[in-house]
């Protein structure tokens, strides 16, 4: 624990947060442990590469019930039962330590329970909190199915290999790489009539929310841009917006990307996405 202390405004904020963080918890543990009966816990014991799952009683000295990969569910509903109760505790002993005017600057509840529980059963768990790291880290991993490419379509790679469709698009992603601004290249985004791939998805840390960026690097060719001011009309007709959620950026062959002001403009971008 750090010793400073904290003013008022800030200590009524986290005795909020953590009065609804217990209420929360306290709310779950009542509806999970109604279907459950009598004392019971998991035990995960790693078999391989994954892990087996059983229910014991209380007082049992064996491994217990083996649990069905079928039946996971009470699996995951054990797993979530121990967490909340860890959980519950830690914020009790976090709320008392509050209500003595100290910092909780140095102790993450939500964090250290998870990191107190056995991998098998963690893997199970819905948290309460995700920390931006480990959110950042979930929505990297994401797999999903990008677009294909014609047989004779030029190739283009970024620095890490990541194959795009133009060396405009080149320079986006290496600059994105640069100053260290993840990205998903066309990450499929469901309109309420079809599905579109923005160039690039990136992540707001602070809202937690995607923006799409697309580059319509062929202005100077009528029909490329009927479609993409169509395109744009159909993002807007979905919800998102330039400056909210959506970046355009355009050229043409009089007037191509700047190198600099596309520099200058993720510089920007960097600290209004939270990195």
């Amino acid at each position: 624990m750090a010793e400073e202390l904290i003013n008022g405004r800030e200590l009524l904020k986290e005795k909020n947060k953590l009065n609804s963080s217990i209420e929360r918890v306290l709310a779950e543990l009542e509806i999970l442990k109604s279907d459950v009966e009598g004392s019971v816990r998991l035990r995960a014991i790693k078999h391989g590469n994954e892990y087996q799952y059983f229910q014991r009683r209380k007082g049992s000295e064996t491994n217990g019930e083996y649990i069905r990969k079928k039946d996971v569910n009470k699996a995951i509903t054990l797993a979530q039962i121990e967490y909340d109760e860890r959980l519950f505790h830690a914020l009790q002993e976090e709320k008392k330590t509050l209500e003595k005017y100290e910092s909780a600057g140095n102790f993450n509840p939500f964090g250290t329970v998870l990191e107190q529980m056995s991998p098998g059963k963690r893997k199970l768990v819905k948290p309460h909190y995700v920390s931006d790291e480990d959110y950042l880290k979930k929505w990297r991993e994401q797999e999903y199915d990008a677009l294909p490419y014609k047989e004779d379509f030029p190739d283009y790679y970024t620095r890490h290999g990541i194959r795009v469709r133009s060396k405009s698009e080149v320079l986006i992603a290496d600059t994105l790489d640069e100053l260290s601004i993840p990205f998903l290249y066309e990450k499929p985004l469901c309109f309420r009539k079809r599905t579109v791939h923005p160039d690039f998805t990136l992540l707001n840390v602070k809202e937690r929310k995607e923006v799409y960026w697309e580059h319509f690097g062929m202005m100077d060719d009528r029909e490329y841009r009927d479609d993409a001011l169509m395109k744009i009309r159909e993002y807007e007709a979905n919800g998102y917006y330039q400056f909210d959620s959506a970046i355009w950026t355009f050229e043409s062959s009089k007037y191509p990307m700047s190198t600099k002001e596309i520099r200058n403009m993720i510089k920007t971008l960097r600290g209004l996405l939270g990195y």
